[in-house]
């Protein structure tokens, strides 16, 4: 009985706050909200099932304002993982996935992000932004990371202990895939990197990896005519991974 009248005071709560602000003139984004909650109250009114903290937890990851913005690559790289046999079916949302590359410079350590790499950067990290649930977290999840190149060899493969908080996790690994002088890489093309949190696969990021500019000057004759068939890419303008994220964290404060 203590639990019913437990439930029925936050609905009664959650309703009067909805209430509050359709009256403010939030109905157009509110009004599927206000069903959403009124019939996940009741429901835990009746039935018992869940304590009021739980149901505030399930009402509020619900809401517009606290679901992520989501980069196209992490739209790509999840509908990449959903067509494999170990897809991550929990309730973790992949907000961002990529590959960041180091840049020594005289005043320290920069970091970019770049989906068009070459044998003459430094070395490169992957990384992942994921938002997490306020439902049984935070908690102890394990992330894995392989890198593999293009002709399907694992190049980099890390696994991280990590401490999931409910919204947004941002996890790089302090690990790094070397990439100049580097005689081991030597598939240049599209590879790829997959991300699983506790077993589950929520991304399989493609990016593409050319040669070095020595290698390329090796494959063109003296004429300027190419010995064997070379893809030269040009890579996006360098950001910084502060700047990546910065852009994250104002599109999810647009998107509330």
């Amino acid at each position: 009985m203590t639990n019913r009248r437990g439930n029925m005071a936050w609905l009664l709560a959650m309703l009067v706050a909805m209430v509050a602000l359709l009256s403010a003139g939030a109905l157009p984004v509110m009004a599927g909200v206000l069903v959403l909650t009124a019939v996940l109250f009741a429901y835990g009114a009746i039935s018992g099932d869940y304590s009021p903290g739980e149901m505030r937890d399930r009402m509020l990851d619900s809401m517009p304002f606290n679901r992520p913005a989501v980069t196209d690559s992490a739209r790509r790289a999840r509908m990449q993982a959903s067509r494999r046999a170990d897809f991550d079916l929990s309730n973790y949302s992949l907000k961002d996935v990529g590959i960041v590359v180091e840049e020594p410079r005289r005043d320290g350590l920069h970091l970019r992000e770049a989906r068009l790499l070459s044998m003459d950067d430094e070395a490169v990290r992957p990384y992942v932004i994921i938002h997490a649930p306020r439902q049984n977290h935070p908690r102890q999840t394990l992330i894995r990371y392989e890198i593999s190149d293009a002709g399907g060899h694992q190049q980099f493969v890390c696994e991280i202990d990590h401490w999931m908080r409910p919204g947004e996790n941002t996890v790089l690994p302090n690990y790094r895939l070397p990439l100049r002088g580097n005689d081991q890489l030597s598939r240049m093309g599209t590879w790829d990197l997959q991300v699983w949190v506790n077993g589950g696969l929520v991304a399989v990021h493609e990016f593409s990896v050319s040669p070095s500019m020595a290698e390329r000057r090796k494959q063109f004759g003296l004429d300027g005519e190419a010995q064997e068939p070379v893809r030269l890419e040009r890579d996006t303008t360098p950001v910084s991974l502060d700047d990546i994220l910065s852009s994250q964290r104002s599109r999810t404060s647009r998107s509330g």
